[in-house]
């Protein structure tokens, strides 16, 4: 009987008896339906009446549906949705009988849930690498690969579906030139020529994985045309903070590759890219990898024989079966495998096993084997051979030491902060106390419990009398008596220790990325302290989502904090006529085109430049408060 929610359904379709909808679009829905001679569960997909307007449009969809009824014949893997049954229904239109598959389109988990780990990830992307490597050994290229022809059935495994636009590579189906798929999973070629091969397939994967992997898209934009200007010219965007369990250097290699503007420069086939990722993957069990990369067989020609991650065991090679020839082969092959693989395996020799190195909070200091020297702050990809001490070191926590043992991969070093009772005195004595913002009930002198992992302010307040002073992380009163001064003559006090580092203290509408003397010291928030020692220093100071470059030199006091501000932000919208064109300002590309759209901004001097098909408008403009450029000829 047909459901209550699709009345305009008949309760047959062909052979088949419709039991409920599964979903619908603006196209077309997919009913459940059951075929009554095997009492098989199948997903009848069927167009929407106000969609075939004419007898050629409904013609067209009948010779899709048989299209993927013919390609889904000649493919046989578990990854990819059989078709069962194409017919048309009197009054209906064309339909497809296809495996019902019990669960979740990508697309949905992706944008809204449930949350995956980083195994069950890799374990759908391994999936559906095997399956369009099977397809493209067919001879069959997808070209619509993406989330939305995706599901993801309830025991975690993916299967691809929706081969109504494929096609043989010795076969034309559609003319020259003619566009067909998703653009923002579409490749270069595709964009422009319009013409595709299995390279074309690998590309939109790499972008499928990208977002799978990090949920950003690797060419974002705020419209069609500058998603598919991105794709053709851009590299993918850098992701921050990196994708965790997957080491930023590595990331960067793969998906520079896979997603190459010129398909002879990619990956040659998917399973292949996918073990590149897989190398480098940290976060990830010995038997999970294992597990996943039995997913991934050999379909076509693989140029390279299949790398095994040394992260757990040693390195292994495991070329596919060929006729006795010479030994020569074998060795270029390993070599090869060696030197492709780089920092990514664990191999035994000097630069021994290289792995990220993590630690809660980030910035600590990594030493080995009792140097005095750092190697580094975390995050760090660090090389270690059997037996290597680390010991980790930031400010108010209490240090870790690690011995590096092969086969093993470190969790993130949890680092606790140092506890400790400190008196709080002041002269005169009485005063009432304020600690990171909360009034204490005793007055001075009280010993109070101190977080040296953490920053705190105190506030000493007796009549007109005061004293304030900004503690930074592993810095404690350690017994010194405040002295209280007149408010109308308060200022910071110095510390008794020439050494002591002051800070700088970010004051301002947007965070900046800091370079002390050189020295890249990351990105302060406003209201948020740097440590600097004591002494000038050169700072250069940017913000590329704001488009703020400066340079200023400070003078920071032992103990002291000094205040760094930066400007406000302001909107500029941008339009002009009669096309538009992409908009840029101080030569870095806004994301946006001039159709209207708007951007952030620092206060300041900057130039807008805009490029279009045509012609290329340049704009010095003072930007004091929000600007509106409408009506810019271009």
């Amino acid at each position: 009987m047909a459901d209550p929610d699709i009345p305009n359904y008949p309760k047959m379709i062909g052979r088949y008896q419709v039991q409920r909808l599964l979903g619908s679009g603006a196209m077309g829905s997919v009913v459940l339906a059951e075929d009554p001679r095997i009492k098989r569960k199948v997903a009848i997909k069927l167009i929407k009446q106000d969609a075939v307007r004419t007898q050629a449009d409904q013609h067209e969809y009948l010779m899709r549906f048989q299209r993927e009824a013919e390609v889904s014949g000649l493919l046989n893997h578990p990854g990819i949705v059989a078709i069962y049954d194409v017919g048309e229904e009197e009054g209906y239109g064309p339909f497809l009988a296809m495996e019902f598959v019990p669960g979740k389109p990508l697309d949905g988990i992706i944008r809204s849930g449930p949350e995956l780990s980083l195994k069950e990830k890799l374990r759908i992307a391994g999936g559906l690498a095997d399956a369009l490597d099977h397809a493209h050994a067919k001879g069959i290229v997808h070209r619509d690969v993406k989330p939305g022809n995706v599901m993801v059935g309830e025991d975690g495994r993916p299967k691809l579906m929706d081969f109504g636009i494929a096609k043989r590579e010795d076969a034309s189906l559609t003319q020259t030139g003619t566009f067909l798929g998703t653009p923002s999973y579409a490749s270069p070629e595709q964009i422009r020529e319009g013409t595709v091969d299995s390279r074309s397939d690998i590309f939109s994967f790499g972008v499928l994985v990208f977002e799978l992997m990090s949920g950003q898209s690797p060419f974002p934009g705020t419209s069609i045309n500058t998603i598919l200007y991105r794709i053709v010219n851009d590299p993918p965007v850098d992701i921050q903070p990196p994708v965790m369990g997957i080491l930023p250097e590595g990331w960067r290699r793969v998906f520079e590759k896979v997603l190459a503007k010129k398909p002879e420069d990619r990956y040659p086939t998917c399973t292949a890219f996918m073990r590149d990722v897989l190398n480098a993957a940290v976060e990830l069990g010995k038997e999970d990898r294992r597990e996943i990369m039995s997913l991934l067989h050999l379909n076509g020609e693989a140029p390279l024989p299949e790398i095994v991650s040394t992260s757990f065991d040693e390195t292994m090679v495991v070329a596919r079966p060929e006729a006795r020839k010479s030994s020569w082969p074998w060795i270029a092959a390993l070599a090869l495998a060696v030197a492709v693989g780089g920092g990514w395996f664990i191999f035994s020799g000097k630069k021994g096993t290289r792995l990220q190195l993590e630690s809660v909070p980030t910035g600590a200091k990594v030493f080995m084997n009792d140097l005095k020297a750092e190697v580094g702050t975390t995050p760090l990809s660090q090389p270690l051979n059997q037996g290597d001490r680390l010991r980790i070191e930031l400010k108010g926590h209490q240090p870790i030491s690690y011995e590096f043992k092969p086969g093993e991969v470190p969790p993130p070093f949890k680092l606790q902060p140092i506890i400790s009772e400190e008196l709080v005195d002041s002269l005169p004595q009485g005063a009432s106390v304020v600690l990171d913002e909360k009034s204490l009930e005793r007055t001075t002198p009280l010993k109070v419990t101190w977080n040296q992992g953490q920053p705190h302010r105190l506030t000493l307040t007796r009549g007109n009398q005061n004293y304030s002073h900004d503690f930074g992380p592993g810095e404690v009163p350690g017994g010194r008596v405040f002295d209280l001064k007149d408010a109308t003559q308060t200022r910071q006090e110095p510390s008794l220790d020439p050494n002591a580092p002051g800070a700088l203290k970010l004051a301002g509408g947007f965070a900046v990325r800091v370079k002390a003397d050189g020295k890249d010291l990351g990105e302060l928030s406003p209201g948020a302290k740097l440590p600097l020692p004591p002494g000038h220093h050169k700072l250069e100071l940017t913000s590329s989502p704001h488009f703020y470059k400066d340079s200023r030199t400070v003078s920071i006091v032992a103990g002291q904090t000094a205040t760094l501000t930066v400007p406000e932000l302001a909107t500029i919208t941008v339009e002009t006529i009669p096309g538009v064109g992409k908009v840029l300002v101080d030569g870095q590309d806004t994301g946006i085109e001039s159709d209207g759209s708007s951007i952030q901004v620092a206060l300041g001097r900057h130039t807008l430049t805009i490029r279009g098909p045509k012609a290329t408008k340049i704009i010095n403009i003072d930007v004091t408060g929000p600007k509106v450029l409408d009506k810019i000829p271009l």
